[in-house]
């Protein structure tokens, strides 16, 4: 979050050109499969390496580098957002429902309503840039319209593969 070096060509910490595996992990307040959910960590795997995920790029959520209830309070108060996940009820119901089963759905898209610009660009596109959460990314507020990216890659394509799951980092291997 705020880090716009991780994914990406040339110098980023994931490179976007080339394969990489990513790993979320469900961490319940015992450390079992049956605990209340209260974390949701992020790991990527490349050439071998097990990458951790980046730490948040700002102040007040440097010391964030996964999804707590606690980082969500911070970020909605830093973006000045409604926080409607605590509202809800948070990770602890977030984790009775994915306890009650829930469909692994992956896709490759379009966005027609808002141009992916969520994403990876500045958005709301009439905000300032410069304020906590609205640039998200390096594209411009001008790309990622439909017609234009299927003119521009007509025959685009993604691979999932090798989905597992299991036991915390029981489902990859770093070299």
């Amino acid at each position: 979050m705020g880090n716009e070096t991780f994914y990406g060509t040339n110098n980023s910490v994931i490179d976007t050109t080339k394969k990489f595996t990513i790993v979320t992990q469900f961490i319940t307040s015992d450390n079992t499969a049956d605990g209340e959910l209260v974390e949701i960590r992020r790991k990527y795997v490349q050439d071998g390496k097990v990458i951790e995920n980046s730490f948040a790029d700002y102040d007040t959520l440097s010391q964030f580098n996964s999804i707590s209830d606690d980082f969500c309070d911070a970020q909605k108060t830093l973006f000045g957002d409604n926080n409607d996940f605590k509202t809800k009820g948070g990770l602890s119901v977030m984790g009775e429902s994915l306890a009650r089963g829930q469909v692994l759905v992956m896709s490759i898209w379009d966005d027609h309503a808002a141009n992916a610009l969520w994403l990876d660009s500045s958005y709301p596109t009439d905000a300032d840039p410069s304020k906590p959460g609205v640039k998200r990314g390096p594209c411009g507020t001008d790309t990622g319209k439909p017609d234009d990216v299927e003119a521009q890659y007509p025959d685009s394509t993604v691979v999932y593969s090798n989905i597992r799951y299991g036991d915390i980092d029981s489902t990859y291997t770093s070299a």
